[in-house]
């Protein structure tokens, strides 16, 4: 869907998903641990490139009232370019520009979710100065996901990490910044965190719900529809894999069983769809 934003309700909640970045991976980072021809099968029998996978990078915005809740915040816009799987890479994210068109001023974000801190979930967190883009917004993570990117672990990462930890995470400390330590937290009525690790140590899904209606908001829990129906399939993206898997897991069947409207961050934009049972295993139904 060649749009910037898309917009819908859930209850009572006004949403709005930003697309900040379109990025190109290969195909082999997002399956590790699969056959070459298995795999082109495959994306072939989804009209998808062998070896190229296009991938969204989003932000969520939703809205009740006049509270304003922001997930993400995308890749920013780094001065000079960074190297990612081999190349030189200029990212240049939109979302403050698509925030401003929609006449919704940072000032106003009440609260700011990052669902982890890889570069393409925190890179909009600081603006052109290097300081809080949501000054005003209680900004909220996992406490694993904080206590591992600033331990001598993270050290070890391709510097592109430690470049966003340095210029969008450090800076957060004048913020009014909260860590959850437990499996599920209540950021406002209706809007819940869920820990889901693998990914990253501190990985969350977000849960909105509001009338009876339900959005989960996955972000990186898995990657690819195909993700949802080969389990097993690896992504280098993921730190532990086994942890990623029992995650990958517990939200397929938390969406299949309530039925539940479904955001995949890195799916075709605008990423909505819902999951069902396919025999012993799951498959993707993109909202139309």
């Amino acid at each position: 869907m060649d749009v910037d934003k898309y917009e819908f309700q859930i209850g009572a909640f006004e949403c709005t998903l930003f697309k900040d970045y379109l990025f190109t991976y290969d195909a082999g980072s997002f399956f590790s641990n699969v056959d070459p021809n298995e795999l082109a099968l495959a994306l072939n029998d989804r009209n998808s490139d062998a070896k190229k996978i296009l991938s969204p990078f989003v932000s969520l915005l939703v809205e009740k009232g006049e509270q304003r809740i922001l997930i993400d915040t995308g890749v920013g816009s780094p001065s000079e370019p960074l190297q990612f799987q081999g190349h030189a890479v200029n990212f240049d994210g939109r979302l403050h520009r698509l925030l401003a068109d929609a006449d919704i001023d940072p000032a106003s974000i009440a609260h700011l979710i990052l669902t982890h801190f890889h570069p393409d979930h925190i890179g909009g967190n600081c603006d052109e100065n290097g300081s809080p883009a949501f000054s005003n917004a209680i900004h909220w993570t996992h406490q694993r996901e904080h206590d591992f990117w600033k331990s001598s672990q993270a050290q070890e990462l391709p510097a592109l990490f430690r470049y966003y930890i340095d210029t969008n995470i450090l800076p957060l400390d004048q913020v009014d910044f909260r860590l959850i330590d437990t499996k599920e937290a209540e950021i406002v009525p209706g809007i819940h965190t869920i820990h889901t690790p693998g990914h990253t140590p501190g990985h969350l899904a977000v849960l909105i719900e509001s009338d009876g209606e339900h959005l989960l908001f996955i972000s990186d829990t898995w990657l690819h529809p195909l993700h949802i129906a080969h389990l097993d399939w690896r992504t280098v993206h993921d730190m532990d894999h086994e942890t990623a898997w029992n995650s990958r897991k517990q939200m397929l069947e938390l969406a299949s069983d309530e039925k539940m409207l479904v955001q995949s961050f890195h799916f075709e934009f605008p990423g909505l769809g819902w999951v069902e049972r396919d025999g012993t295993g799951w498959r993707w139904l993109t909202k139309t």
